[in-house]
């Protein structure tokens, strides 16, 4: 596994968040400042290493929200006590891992053609970063 690789965009390999999942949260790189603020339900952060840029807190306050809505749909969708209900497709748990393998293949792939890409899709200063022409 390669962890210090630099991508164009500045989400972090998914592999490294993957394997460390096994443990019961994905974890991230993020900035050295923000790592008190990275840790959530289903995602946390750990310290990125110099030079390495950070997944922002926002990004993975997004991701935490959608692995559990994920999670809301699929307990409820166990717990659904209607025929009617259990015939659609949310009651079917084999269909939400479904949906949820789908979606992570297409994050993967999103984020392998976001690697190719020729040209960065956001600037390149960090958020925050101004410029002083004036001298």
């Amino acid at each position: 596994m390669i962890l210090g690789t630099a991508s164009i965009n500045s989400f972090p390999d998914i592999s490294y968040a993957l394997s460390s999942y096994q443990v019961g949260r994905l974890a991230f790189p993020v900035s050295p400042s923000s790592y008190i603020y990275s840790n959530f339900k289903h995602v946390s952060g750990i310290p990125a290493e110099n030079g390495e840029p950070g997944v922002p807190l926002t990004k993975l306050k997004i991701l935490d929200v959608l692995i559990d809505q994920l999670s809301q749909i699929k307990r409820s969708a166990s717990q659904i006590p209607t025929k009617v209900q259990r015939d659609s497709i949310s009651s079917d748990p084999r269909k939400i891992d479904a949906l949820i393998e789908q979606y992570e293949k297409e994050i993967r792939t999103a984020i392998a053609e976001s690697a190719a890409m020729p040209y960065k899709p956001h600037p390149s200063a960090p958020a925050g970063t101004l410029l002083n022409l004036v001298a």
